[in-house]
């Protein structure tokens, strides 16, 4: 399921004239994914401003796929250009990280400028999706889980990861919009 979908988001994503190459990388292209893997895709679109071309790929992605959720990784720009988006309410943890290169690269859109792209509800359920996978595959992410928490709740009277991811998952629950809520109920099974 995971290796189709990902090949469907591909199969689109070479169709667009600006896309030169498009590519897996990460667990799916070496087989070793599991149930809480996400999509890893590089494309090419030399020839345009990849940063410019990035910024589009949530709207560009919405013509073919629901594009419940989207977030732009600021952290990396302007060196590389990331977008992680949630396409499949099959699977929550399945998100797709488009990574957008170019030769040349170009360094047009810059940290602020994505940031002004997201917003603190969608970011925070990214970083939800990112934390809660690692924390059920057993991976010490304890200081990602309380860094979360603390950008949403100023007391950090709570020291439990899991008090702290249910906190988290609450208050989403709590501002999903409708867009969202479909996506959200998802996770209690893992809750």
């Amino acid at each position: 399921m995971i290796k189709s979908f990902a090949n469907d988001v591909c199969d689109f994503l070479r169709s667009l004239p600006e896309v030169k190459s498009c590519g897996l990388y990460g667990s799916v292209s070496d087989d070793t994914y599991d149930e809480y893997s996400d999509i890893d895709i590089e494309i090419d679109v030399s020839g345009v401003d990849n940063g410019l071309f990035a910024t589009h790929i949530p709207d560009i992605l919405s013509k073919e796929f629901d594009v419940i959720f989207y977030d732009f990784a600021p952290s990396l720009a302007p060196d590389k250009y990331v977008v992680s988006l949630a396409l499949n309410t099959d699977n929550p943890f399945m998100m797709v990280d488009v990574a957008c290169t170019a030769n040349p690269h170009c360094d047009t859109v810059s940290k602020q400028q994505l940031s002004a792209l997201n917003n603190l509800y969608d970011h925070t359920l990214k970083v939800f999706v990112a934390n809660l996978k690692h924390f059920l595959r057993g991976v010490d992410c304890y200081d990602d889980i309380s860094r979360m928490y603390g950008r949403i709740f100023r007391d950090r009277d709570v020291y439990d990861e899991e008090q702290m991811l249910n906190a988290v998952y609450e208050w989403l629950q709590e501002n999903a919009e409708p867009r969202h809520e479909e996506y959200i109920a998802l996770f209690e099974y893992y809750m």
